[in-house]
């Protein structure tokens, strides 16, 4: 795969791609633009572990959100929901605040966090890059996140969904939240309640309509084992509203089958549709972002080289979304690199802040010439063969 990035200051750019779900080793960059090729891999969710505190000590954060524009509310003509976070008894959150713009096609552009910062940040970035506002170009808006707080047992089937379809953490939160989803009487507490399966159907996600770039939908179905291994008693608990992905769901669990073993009763599963990649918006050409401090010899581009560690920001090329960031820095005659900063990222500063780790741990090989305020383009791009990822599955 070719990229033919614009250039800014330096006559080289990074290319990072969504890399394969495993990769021996990444490629040595040697000047040129780089991509990571590799076969497509499904988009990767952040999964933490166990958690730390008890149970009865955790906490379900869940969002509500208001957008704004110079003040005034603003409404998104499409929107996904937005992730929740746990939390342990006694700690507080903020309002987290996103600023942003909206361009004249109605994308959302500079989004960054500006207050309240959470553990769910670039998720939230993430939810925030796929909405869309009515066409017209939009300075000084905000996404202002107002955070509910409820116990387990004292939150409803909404609040519930919303952390196991969309927020889809792993560990014991979930489980407990699946147990509760699954009813009064439900024993199964796992996808299939450690029943093996002995015939496994999977959704046609063709079918339906797709959400627009970068958008996803979600449905959680429920539905009872018996002892013969039929599936039975399937219904959908919830969706985003994809009738389509809602039958093929139903459907998936009517065609599947288990092993003859222990009836279980309350299992819980869920589906996912995303839409096409998203593309980054155009970098801007070198001659629109003079700097007269700058004193950058053409040499640092053929002594710059990047660490082998390039990382595609987890939450955006799970929907999937690319981007790009402009990074500036000065490098000493003997190769070190310091003074990095972020110049602009888009659409959200997720970008900048995995492009900023990345030069920060590169190095440039010894010259008889230093660097002053250069500036290197890192693109993300989702490989060609994973340009539409038809889902996940959780």
């Amino acid at each position: 795969m070719r990229v033919t990035p614009f250039l800014l200051c330096l006559p080289f750019a990074l290319a990072i791609a969504a890399p394969p779900a495993k990769a021996d080793q990444s490629p040595e960059y040697v000047g040129p633009p780089v991509i990571i090729p590799g076969p497509p891999s499904p988009p990767i969710s952040v999964r933490p572990g166990a958690l730390a505190a008890p149970m009865e000590d955790t906490r379900l954060h869940l969002p509500d959100a208001e957008a704004t524009c110079d003040g005034a509310p603003l409404a998104a003509t499409y929107s996904d929901p937005l992730p929740a976070v746990q939390r342990r008894v006694g700690a507080s959150y903020e309002d987290t605040v996103l600023a942003f713009s909206v361009a004249a096609d109605g994308r959302t552009l500079d989004i960054r966090s500006v207050e309240g910062a959470t553990a769910a940040s670039d998720r939230l970035q993430a939810s925030l890059a796929a909405w869309r506002f009515p066409p017209h170009a939009r300075k000084d808006c905000r996404l202002i996140v107002r955070w509910r707080t409820v116990s387990v047992e004292q939150a409803d089937t909404s609040d519930l969904l919303t952390y196991f379809a969309v927020t889809r953490d792993r560990g014991a939160l979930r489980d407990a939240v699946a147990k509760r989803l699954g009813g009064p009487n439900s024993d199964c507490d796992d996808r299939f309640g450690g029943r093996r399966p002995a015939v496994m159907a999977y959704p046609d996600f063709e079918k339906g309509r797709r959400p627009p770039p970068g958008g996803r939908r979600w449905t959680v179905v429920r539905w009872n084992i018996d002892a013969e291994g039929r599936n039975t008693d399937i219904e959908t608990l919830g969706s985003s509203g994809d009738v389509d992905l809602d039958a093929e769901a139903r459907r998936t669990m009517a065609d599947s089958r288990m092993r003859p073993g222990p009836a279980r009763t309350g299992c819980v599963y869920n589906f996912y549709r995303t839409g096409e990649t998203l593309e980054a918006p155009p970098m801007p050409p070198e001659d629109q972002r003079p700097d007269p401090l700058q004193q950058c010899p053409a040499s640092v581009a053929e002594r710059f080289k990047p660490q082998s560690n390039l990382v595609f920001p987890t939450a955006f090329r799970d929907r999937p979304i690319e981007g790009w960031a402009l990074i500036r820095f000065d490098v000493a005659p003997w190769g070190q690199i310091g003074n990095a900063a972020v110049v602009e990222a888009q659409p959200a500063a997720a970008f900048g802040t995995q492009a900023l780790q990345l030069v920060q741990s590169s190095r440039a090989s010894g010259g008889f010439e230093a660097g002053v305020r250069c500036v290197v383009p890192v693109r993300y791009k989702m490989p060609a063969e994973n340009a539409a990822p038809e889902a996940d599955q959780n």
